[in-house]
């Protein structure tokens, strides 16, 4: 180390700065490669993306056209369907949950249905067409029908998808009966409006609903399913008679309902 000291105290000041500059540069010739090797494998390597599943409106729509709103609960026929669809991804089946609160008592049923223009009844408000002039959006009719059952292989399933109760206690699942509701702190309404902050809601689930090809439910992508909302309704009782919260008024809270999916598959 001295005679290499020596050498260098020997050197002219020229060759000194010569020999400074080479030793700064030596370090940074492998962190610059470094960082461009790692700049090119982040350019040529592709990410992929985790499996997914998703909960989307009717049509083309997206999650956010899922909406019960303005429902007339004294209209006769006491029937209402709201249309959504499951994007599976690459899952060969899903379950799907249904949730809800309990503050009108409207009876929930849930059922496959597919596109159908000529005889479909269940009607859907389409938001994913763009007018080419305008650039807005236009709202388009589609009809959907109830699907009749479908096996192939593995895949079997019904128009009606059995809901399992997933809280299914004594009188838990009694809707409207304020007498049986009242002994398990479930009341609904204790005097007229004011609403009982402790009713606990309703779950239900259906397990391994497969996917469906194209040809069956004319989509590659979603299966869609219609909620099927049904009530009771009165003309003949005022809020001091016995049952009135039996029945369905406008008058009542609003109520709310959960909808989530989940990733499963076929055995």
């Amino acid at each position: 180390m001295k005679k290499l000291m020596e050498k260098i105290k020997k050197l002219s000041l020229p060759v000194k700065i010569q020999l400074v500059i080479a030793l700064i540069c030596t370090p940074a010739i492998p962190a610059f490669a470094w960082f461009a090797y790692q700049d090119k494998i982040e350019t040529m390597t592709k990410i992929k993306e985790p499996p997914s599943i998703n909960l989307a409106s009717g049509g083309e729509d997206p999650a956010l056209y899922i909406t019960l709103e303005n429902i007339n609960a004294t209209k006769a026929d006491s029937t209402e369907y709201v249309v959504f669809s499951v994007e599976p991804g690459k899952y060969s089946a899903y379950d799907l949950q249904l949730s809800h609160t309990t503050n009108i008592p409207f009876t929930y049923e849930l059922y496959r249905v597919k596109k159908d223009e000529e005889n479909g009844t269940i009607e859907y408000t389409d938001h994913s067409t763009i007018d080419a002039e305008t650039g807005l959006t236009v709202e388009t009719t589609l009809k959907y029908g109830i699907m009749s059952t479908y096996s192939s292989g593995t895949i079997v399933t019904d128009g009606k998808v059995n809901l399992t109760d997933i809280n299914p206690y004594e009188d838990s699942r009694t809707l409207g009966n304020e007498d049986k509701l009242a002994t398990i702190n479930r009341k609904n309404y204790d005097n007229t409006d004011e609403v009982n902050k402790y009713v606990k809601p309703l779950y239900s689930i259906a397990r391994k609903i497969p996917q469906l090809p194209e040809n069956v439910d004319d989509s590659d992508d979603r299966d869609y399913f219609a909620i099927k909302i049904t009530w009771r309704t009165t003309t003949n009782l005022s809020e001091e008679d016995n049952g009135y919260w039996d029945y369905a008024f406008n008058n009542k809270e609003t109520d709310i309902i959960y909808i989530s999916a989940k990733e499963n598959s076929i055995d």
